[in-house]
C-alpha cells in the first residue's frame, strides 16, 4: 500500500502548477476531447479489449447536461502497439440557453434557422480512430506516441461535444517510474482542426493548437489502479484546464470497473461543461495483456514468436520497466 508521505512532494508540485496556471483568464470554449488510451508496462490491461463508458457531463451555471454511452474497441497493432475505435451516442440538453446565445460567434450561415432554439438533441457522436504505442526513433526511445483522427460522422447540433469536423491529434507521452507501483506521466501534443463541411458552425468553432498533460498513477495488481490527471489546452489562444481522479477495481478475472470525476478549472466562462462523471466497464483478453503478465508460452519460446501475435517481452527488463 502506498503511503501518503511518499505522495506529498508530487501532489504539492501539481497543486502549485494548477494554482499558477489557473490565474490565466479564459478566452473562449473548446470542443470536448477524450484522452487517448495510453498503456504503461505497469498496467495489466490488454491490447485486445472492449471498454463501455457511461458519461454524465453537467454545468449548473448554464443548465447544460450531456448523457453519453461510448464504446471503445482496442485491437493489437504489432508489438506493444494498439489500435482503438470509438463510437459515442449522445443526448444533449442545453436547457434555456441555446448555443446561439452562449457562443454567438461560432454560429455559421445555416446555424441561425431553427436549430439554435432546440434545447434537446440526441444523435451518434464523432467516430474516432487512432493508434498508440512505443516510439522506436533513437532520440525518443522510452516514450509513447498517440495518433487520433476524428471522422466527420458526428452532428454539429451536439456542439461542443461533437461535430462534423475532422480533428487530427498527435501526442507524445513520457512515463516516469517513481518507485514500484507508482508512476508519473507527461504528455505533449498538437491538434490540427480541419473544420466542418457544413455551414452550421463558423470556422472559429474549430481552433488548432497545443495540448499538455500530467498524471500520477498507482498500480496494485491486475485491474486495480488509481490516477490523478491534469490536462491543459491552448488552441488559437483559447485556454482550458481539466483536473480529474479515477479509480479501477477488478470485477471479474478479465474485467474491471472504473469511476472517474473531472472538473474544469480554467475556461469557466465558456466551458463545454463544469463536471465530468464517467462509469466504465472494461473487458480484457488475457492473450494480449500488457506488462509482466504478457509472457511467451513454452511453444513460443521453442519456435519463436509468429508475426502479428502478442508481444513477448525478453527475459531481461527493458529500460521502461526498470
Amino acid at each position: 500500500m502506498i503511503g501518503l508521505r511518499g505522495l506529498r512532494p508530487a501532489l504539492g508540485a501539481l497543486a502549485l502548477l494548477l494554482i499558477f496556471c489557473g490565474a490565466v483568464p479564459a478566452r473562449a470554449q473548446l470542443m470536448h476531447m477524450d484522452p487517448m488510451p495510453f498503456f504503461t508496462p505497469a498496467d495489466s490491461t490488454s491490447r485486445l479489449a472492449l471498454v463501455v463508458d457511461v458519461d454524465r457531463f453537467t454545468d449548473g451555471k448554464f443548465d447544460w447536461n450531456l448523457n453519453r454511452i461510448m464504446l471503445t474497441a482496442i485491437l493489437p497493432a504489432g508489438d506493444d502497439a494498439a489500435f482503438f475505435l470509438r463510437l459515442p451516442h449522445e443526448t444533449f440538453d442545453s436547457g434555456e440557453i441555446p448555443v446561439s446565445s452562449r457562443w454567438p460567434w461560432v454560429m455559421g450561415p445555416d446555424g441561425q434557422d431553427g436549430w439554435p432554439n432546440e434545447s434537446r438533441t440526441s444523435s451518434f457522436g464523432k467516430l474516432e480512430i487512432g493508434v498508440t504505442g512505443p516510439v522506436v526513433l533513437p532520440l525518443l526511445r522510452g516514450m509513447d506516441y498517440g495518433l487520433a483522427l476524428g471522422l466527420p460522422s458526428g452532428s454539429d447540433r451536439v456542439y461542443p461535444f461533437s461535430s462534423q469536423s475532422i480533428p487530427l491529434r498527435l501526442q507524445l507521452r513520457k512515463p516516469v517510474v517513481l518507485r514500484a507501483g507508482l508512476q508519473a506521466g507527461f504528455r505533449a501534443g498538437y491538434l490540427v482542426h480541419m473544420g466542418s463541411g457544413k455551414d452550421f458552425l463558423d470556422a472559429s468553432a474549430f481552433p488548432s493548437g497545443y495540448q499538455l498533460g500530467a498524471s500520477l498513477a498507482g498500480y496494485g495488481g491486475r485491474g486495480s489502479s488509481w490516477h490523478l490527471t491534469w490536462d491543459y489546452r491552448n488552441e488559437d489562444d483559447r485556454k482550458s484546464q481539466l483536473v480529474g481522479v479515477q479509480g479501477w477495481v477488478p470485477w471479474t478475472d478479465d474485467g474491471a470497473v472504473g469511476l472517474k470525476v473531472a472538473r474544469e478549472i480554467q475556461g469557466t466562462l465558456d466551458r463545454p461543461a463544469e463536471w465530468y462523471f464517467t462509469l466504465s466497464w472494461r473487458f480484457d483478453s488475457p492473450k494480449y495483456r500488457q506488462g509482466l503478465e504478457e509472457k511467451p508460452s513454452l511453444n513460443q519460446k521453442s519456435k519463436g514468436r509468429p508475426k502479428g501475435g502478442p508481444a513477448d517481452r525478453p527475459s531481461g527488463k527493458s529500460s521502461r520497466e526498470k
